[in-house]
């Protein structure tokens, strides 16, 4: 049957899919995020290295260069060996700035840079001695000597930073590269956390959605017998008589009601009486179309709703019922007890019948005929 008892239980496993499909997005855009970042991170770190790495290595051949330049300016004093030693010069003047850009990224500890910045001064100021006497060399030879002694205390000055910070960035970065795996697992673990909680957080909103259907469900639901309830029904029925009132279809409503249920209660006891209610309600339920509402509208009182279907339509369906409802026989111990019951049926007639209470009073009327026409029977309004 099409009820809003049954649209409500197909609730449940379409909210806890698209709890779950949020959850691994969720979990999906989280690895994707830790992956990048750590990729990112150590391309990053990798490319640092490697560019500190190659200037350092390029630094290390200029003293051969000056060296060499110095050598060929003392044995040939010529001024192409002249500007050959003062570009050798300049290129390691030039190489400090770059050197300490790198070395201010390094964030190496500063302890262990005081002595090289210590020979970087050194260095400083022997370059500041060496260009003017470069500069000047060829015109006065006597400083010749001087010259070849500044630029070999340069050769031994680069040779000792360069290694020193060589030493130093190799120690540096194994040392970011583990705070980077360190911090790697922390964002994972964070990462992890964070799901954690998310997951958590989707649990309780659908415990707490489960627990708002599960209420919708209990106040449209008759709890012994599991159908409909009057307030169900009631509404169905109006939405249903809106929807027929549109197309001019036709629509019929049966009240049935168990002949003598007070006898049965009274001579067999209420727990065996709610058993007849509930053996009633499952047989309704087997016996009615897959359109039909079927509903327990107050003791032992129950309501069909019958879209669509005439008054022809309507009784047959309803003698079918009562057909079947009259071979039941419900044991009790020893004794098998009979179940009949009587059923009062309308059909909408005119346009004034598209109306609950009205087309509600006529089946009302109709049960009444049945049973004081002797029960046990299906009467048409």
């Amino acid at each position: 049957m099409t009820t809003d008892k049954a649209r409500l239980s197909l609730r449940l496993p379409r909210r806890q899919l698209l709890i779950w499909v949020s959850f691994l997005l969720l979990a999906g855009l989280s690895v994707i995020a830790i992956a990048f970042y750590a990729s990112y991170a150590k391309k990053q770190l990798d490319a640092d290295y490697i560019a500190f790495a190659s200037e350092i290595v390029r630094a290390q051949h200029d003293g051969d260069a000056l060296r060499q330049a110095s050598l060929n300016l003392l044995d040939h004093p010529q001024p192409l060996h002249q500007q050959q030693l003062i570009e050798a010069l300049w290129v390691i003047d030039s190489r400090q700035t770059t050197i300490a850009h790198y070395l201010q990224r390094s964030n190496l500890p500063e302890d262990e840079l005081a002595q090289i910045m210590q020979e970087f001064a050194r260095l400083g100021a022997l370059l500041k001695q060496a260009h003017p006497l470069a500069e000047s060399v060829l015109e006065r030879p006597d400083q010749r000597e001087q010259l070849d002694k500044l630029t070999a205390g340069i050769e031994h000055s680069l040779a000792y930073i360069y290694s020193e910070l060589h030493a130093l960035m190799i120690s540096g970065a194994t040392e970011q590269q583990r705070i980077m795996t360190v911090m790697t697992q922390i964002i994972v673990a964070l990462g992890i956390l964070v799901l954690v909680v998310i997951l958590g957080l989707l649990i309780a909103i659908d415990k707490i959605l489960g627990q708002q259907s599960a209420l919708e469900l209990l106040s449209i639901t008759d709890e012994l017998t599991g159908l409909e309830n009057r307030r169900s029904a009631m509404a169905q029925a109006r939405q249903t008589l809106a929807l027929a009132r549109r197309s001019g279809a036709s629509v019929s409503l049966a009240i049935i009601d168990i002949d003598h249920f007070k006898h049965i209660n009274d001579r067999y006891g209420h727990p065996f009486g709610d058993q007849v209610l509930k053996q009633l309600a499952t047989t309704l339920t087997q016996l009615v179309r897959e359109s039909d509402v079927v509903a327990r509208i107050g003791g032992e009182e129950f309501c069909l709703l019958m879209p669509d279907t005439d008054a022809q339509g309507a009784y047959e369906l309803c003698e079918r019922l009562h057909r079947g409802i009259g071979n039941l026989v419900i044991p009790h111990g020893d004794d098998i007890v009979p179940l009949t019951v009587s059923a009062g049926v309308t059909s909408i007639r005119g346009i004034e019948d598209y109306n609950f209470d009205a087309l509600y009073a006529q089946a009302d009327e109709a049960l009444y005929r049945a049973k004081t026409g002797g029960r046990d029977r299906v009467v048409v309004y």
